[in-house]
């Protein structure tokens, strides 16, 4: 439990470092984009490459696989529903044309830009291969339901293959895919190549965790939480989903890797695509960005709460 802690510790150190840089100017708010370019385009394809390849393919995982892909699509599905009930039948969010971006902000998770590092640090390489299979589930709902979310009270919306299509061809979705594959057909890199892979991708947690603290310091958390509406939906999100989650998935007889990642993936605050999304469709991407801030925020409490939890609960 100890191990746990620190790096739990550690994890979020470097983000209060992350806030520090933005706040003290060191380095400048635009340069946040290139870093994100970089976690996403190389850092982070590298380090899921070597994170799935390394392992060894057995009739475990193949089951874990399958289990995680049904576990993910259910949750986004549930979320939604819980999401829209709550949205607009509890709180009544208004205007009404923003009742999308309220239920896509509630039902995505933050499961590969933050969730792919603090899971690697925190859990392993085990259990960070059920997170990117799940992150794989977050991609279809996002870009496949997500128009028509966003879209639902204006009549608008419909299904593009074409952009999903475009979507998924990004580094991380691509080396996710061919990791997998690999494990599957028992195909692993030189170990020289391996090596050099590994070291960038070793990159990726202190480096996403500097970025997720820059950004939270060019946020204005005094404004965000005047929006009783805002407020109460991330707060929501980010208390009430993972106990639902945890509630309904410790009672399945799946394993407990997969039990962990899918529990571990609902305390996540909200996709950070959720903002460009809806800005695509024309909707409220200020609200997104802001509901995003909000639960990352929230986050830095609820991560460390859920890691030590189900580390303790499941004895890992």
């Amino acid at each position: 439990m100890a191990i746990i802690i620190s790096k739990i510790a550690a994890i979020f150190l470097i983000m209060a470092v992350g806030f520090g840089i933005n706040k003290t100017g060191v380095i400048p708010s635009n340069a946040t984009k290139y870093f994100v370019d970089l976690l996403l385009m190389v850092t982070t394809p590298c380090m899921i490459l070597c994170s799935v390849t390394s392992k060894e393919f057995n009739p475990d995982v193949a089951t874990s696989t399958v289990q995680v892909f049904i576990c993910g699509i259910l949750f986004f599905a549930g979320s939604f529903v819980l999401g829209y009930f709550l949205c607009k039948k509890i709180l009544k969010v208004s205007p009404a044309d923003d009742l999308g971006v309220y239920i896509m902000a509630f039902s995505t998770v933050n499961n590969g830009f933050m969730g792919f590092p603090i899971t690697q640090a925190i859990f392993g390489s085990d259990i960070l291969y059920l997170m990117i299979l799940h992150n794989i589930c977050l991609t279809l709902y996002m870009y496949s339901a997500g128009p028509f979310i966003l879209n639902m009270n204006s009549g608008k919306g419909s299904f593009d293959l074409k952009r999903l299509l475009k979507t998924f061809c990004n580094p991380s979705t691509i080396l996710s895919i061919v990791s997998i594959i690999m494990l599957f057909a028992g195909l692993h890199l030189p170990a020289l190549l391996f090596d050099s892979v590994e070291l960038i991708g070793d990159i990726t947690v202190p480096l996403s965790m500097l970025v997720v603290g820059m950004q939270l310091g060019d946020s204005n958390i005094g404004r965000i939480i005047k929006n009783k509406a805002l407020l109460a939906t991330s707060l929501l999100k980010m208390l009430l989903v993972p106990l639902l989650v945890f509630l309904i998935v410790n009672w399945l007889p799946i394993a407990t890797d997969v039990k962990v990642a899918v529990i571990f993936a609902a305390a996540f605050p909200t996709a950070v695509v959720t903002s460009a999304l809806a800005l695509m469709e024309k909707k409220n991407s200020l609200l997104a960005a802001e509901i995003i801030a909000l639960t990352t925020l929230i986050s830095v409490v609820i991560i460390p709460v859920a890691a030590l939890f189900l580390t303790g609960y499941y004895g890992l």
